[in-house]
């Protein structure tokens, strides 16, 4: 059994499994979401994808042919929104793994995410129309929209998913703007998404990089009986913009972090000296901390580094985990060196050796999540 078969398949029917994979300065979540009663009636689903081949980050082609070495494929490609760290080695992924359906905020960047979109558009030519979908706000669930504008009903596997955002009319809105306009408001147009499963429901909520102008105006007011959630997906690598849009802006917004309460917050970031924006931003991390219940369930992937891994069964019980050993595995090693130019044993000598409980901490583990 390869290493991504055994931390990546569940051992058991019925088990809702999302894994926060560590890609560095980028984010990528891979849903495994049960279809049937068998141990093995399992989709794959991805979220975003991002490989630049920073140091540690999976390799995620390389992760995919070996959890599909011996069964299983690639379902869905979910795109939050068009942006390289989002979307990066979409071609890659599509040429040597494959996926039959892309859903997609249906918005263009420009500038230096232009190179990734031509990828981007070159899979959605192969993919097709007739599998292709587009993000659209509504209250009901599991609900998406054809390339046409028709909303149909469409399920992934047991779970149930909601779109948050964009919503209809900032859609149109922006695609009226110009080319600078539209990629400076593309925060605002994220996709975002919950996902629900198990007969005492528990939620996730995957939020891409939607801003505070996302929030403030489009999603809370409308959405706000849908918000709450156990575990939220931290906007933007944890960056400051989910709750205010300057450093210098005193006007915190925290109306939507209050209505999801959640109980553990995942950051997709490598460590803050190692991020070109200074992800995750300190006064990000003091908000997130505030608002759950024990700080420690904070999460953030780079710290040491790891992946996050959460588990809901379909009676709704929920189990949360760090996992280092897909880094150990599939982590990029060949530009993973320190100044003298040789590989910096050190840094991966600081990964967590196992698959560990967040409320059981290993061997060895000194309790440091940020």
């Amino acid at each position: 059994m390869t290493t991504a078969e055994k931390i990546i398949k569940p051992t058991k029917a019925k088990v809702f499994r999302t894994i926060f994979l560590y890609t560095g300065q980028g984010e990528s979540t891979l849903m495994v979401i049960p279809t049937g009663d068998g141990k093995d009636d399992y989709i794959y689903v991805l979220l975003d994808s991002d490989l630049d081949k920073e140091p540690n980050e999976i390799d995620l082609v390389a992760m995919f042919k070996d959890l599909f070495k011996n069964s299983g494929e690639l379902s869905t490609f979910i795109n939050t929104h068009p942006h390289k760290d989002h979307m990066g080695g979409i071609k890659t992924i599509y040429d040597d793994i494959g996926f039959k359906e892309l859903w997609h905020s249906n918005h263009t960047p420009g500038g230096e995410h232009d190179s990734a979109y031509k990828d981007f558009k070159y899979v959605l030519k192969k993919v097709g129309k007739e599998n292709e979908y587009h993000l659209l706000a509504t209250k009901k669930k599991n609900t998406i929209d054809k390339t046409d504008g028709t909303a149909i009903t469409k399920k992934l596997g047991l779970i149930e998913y909601q779109v948050l955002s964009p919503a209809e009319y900032l859609c149109d809105e922006i695609d009226e703007a110009d080319a600078n306009e539209r990629n400076n408001r593309i925060h605002e147009q994220c996709g975002v998404m919950k996902f629900t499963y198990g007969s005492t429901a528990k939620s996730i909520i995957i939020t891409g990089d939607s801003d505070k102008c996302a929030w403030k105006d489009h999603i809370t007011e409308t959405h706000k009986a849908d918000l709450p959630a156990d575990v939220l997906s931290a906007s933007h690598h944890g960056s400051r913009s989910f709750f205010k849009t300057s450093e210098d802006d005193n006007d915190v917004y925290e109306d939507h972090i209050e209505e999801i309460s959640p109980d553990y917050v995942i950051i997709s970031a490598p460590k803050q000296k190692d991020s070109p924006h200074d992800h995750p931003h300190d006064d990000a991390m003091k908000l997130y901390k505030k608002h759950v219940k024990d700080e420690e369930n904070v999460l953030h992937l780079g710290s040491k580094p790891y992946s996050v891994i959460v588990d809901i069964d379909d009676k709704g019980n929920i189990d949360v985990t760090t996992d280092a050993e897909l880094i150990e595995a599939y982590g990029n090693k060949d530009d993973d060196k320190g100044d003298s130019g040789k590989s910096d044993n050190n840094n991966r000598a600081d990964i967590v050796n196992r698959t560990t409980r967040i409320d059981k901490q290993p061997m060895g583990y000194d309790g440091t999540l940020v």
